[in-house]
């Protein structure tokens, strides 16, 4: 049985191509402002001229292309869904270059993975030449987004001639949990606390004028339920459980992924309670916006298509580029109408002059 799946595995290898895909943003260029937002709740899209990102392997963009010869484990940084700067990317900073073309920070070009999972993570990995913001690795977990990942954006963001620190409005986007959330059967998922989010409160006291997105994660079980009809699929992640054990166990997968689904629902529950703190809180020139554009997708709603031909796990290009479109438009609609359901295929949000990168 073993090597009927490798087989299927080997020959779906050499067999696969890699499609390619362009921008359908369709929105146009508005008048430059008379003025620069005086608040956080006052941002416009044509506010922002830096964008940076913490997260992990979705962030770095690791093998959106799928099989792809030796750049098949390489991290594709340009064209990451939010932070992503390759020219015509589908990507967030895509969108506001727009309305800010000397946009500040946005992730170029493709590189071999950096790796950094918890304790296990090498040093000084990134690339600043074409990691530039993005400070994501794949691996990373909470636990390094606080750490080795803040670390990097400081230093690069600080030293970076081209910023006004005091006076530049940035967007900070967030995805991360992943990695702790596959962990869910292993007994070792903490508790989330407000520690979890240190990172949050690192930018607001050392990096001025922040509006952050972190956006809250879809149920990880829906990765199998779209995946696992597929003999390439299966045969992987059978072979290659060790990306979300939890998942993809064959003997008591059924009964992990419910528990990893309840902890995805709790940490998604703690982003909103976070970011509810900070709102009280009142500052002018900081804020946390729980972004749930990603949460409530299915295996209904997600086209196989949008999965890495490599691993049925990671995004693919399309998959990125859905996840730009969704969270581009939950940035631009108040809180009490921002859409859950992963609606990919609704129309881009344009600004007009009026429109606002929503606080509340």
């Amino acid at each position: 049985m073993m090597k009927k799946l490798l087989f299927s595995f080997l020959l779906f290898l050499y067999s696969s191509g890699v499609p390619v895909f362009c921008s359908d943003f369709n929105c146009t260029s508005l008048p430059p402002l008379s003025r620069q937002a005086g608040t956080v709740h006052e941002l416009r899209p044509q506010d922002i001229k830096v964008v940076m990102a913490f997260g992990d392997s979705i962030t770095a963009g690791f093998s959106m292309k799928g099989i792809h010869g030796l750049d098949t484990i390489y991290e594709y940084r340009g064209l990451s869904w939010s932070i992503g700067g390759d020219p015509n990317a589908t990507t967030i900073p895509g969108f506001l270059k727009t309305y800010t073309p000397d946009l500040i920070g946005a992730s170029l070009k493709s590189h071999i993975l950096e790796f950094c999972y918890g304790d296990a993570c090498i040093p000084d990995q990134h690339r600043p030449s074409e990691d530039v913001f993005n400070a994501a690795q794949t691996g990373a977990m909470l636990s390094n987004v606080n750490k080795e990942e803040y670390k990097y954006l400081y230093e690069q963001v600080s030293k970076n001639s081209k910023i006004d620190m005091k006076n530049d409005w940035k967007l900070l986007t967030i995805l991360a949990g992943f990695n702790d959330l596959c962990l869910g059967c292993s007994g070792k998922v903490p508790i989330l606390t407000p520690d979890d989010f240190e990172s949050l409160e690192k930018v607001r006291a050392n990096i001025p004028r922040v509006f952050v997105n972190v956006v809250e994660i879809f149920n990880l079980s829906l990765v199998y339920e779209k995946t696992k009809d597929s003999d390439y699929c299966l045969t992987f992640h059978r072979l290659f459980a060790i990306e979300c054990f939890c998942l993809f166990d064959p003997d008591d997968g059924a009964k992990w992924r419910q528990i990893v689904d309840d902890h995805v629902v709790q940490y998604n529950e703690r982003i909103r309670k976070v970011a509810d703190d900070y709102k009280q809180k009142n500052y002018t020139e900081f804020a946390v916006i729980a972004q749930p554009g990603l949460r409530d997708g299915t295996a209904a709603n997600v086209p196989f298509d949008f999965f890495s031909t490599f691993d049925c796990f990671h995004p693919s290009v399309k998959g990125h580029e859905a996840f730009a479109k969704v969270v581009w438009n939950n940035m631009l609609t108040p809180a009490a109408k921002k859409s859950t359901t992963f609606d990919h295929e609704a129309p881009y949000i344009c600004p007009t002059s009026d429109t606002l990168l929503y606080t509340y």
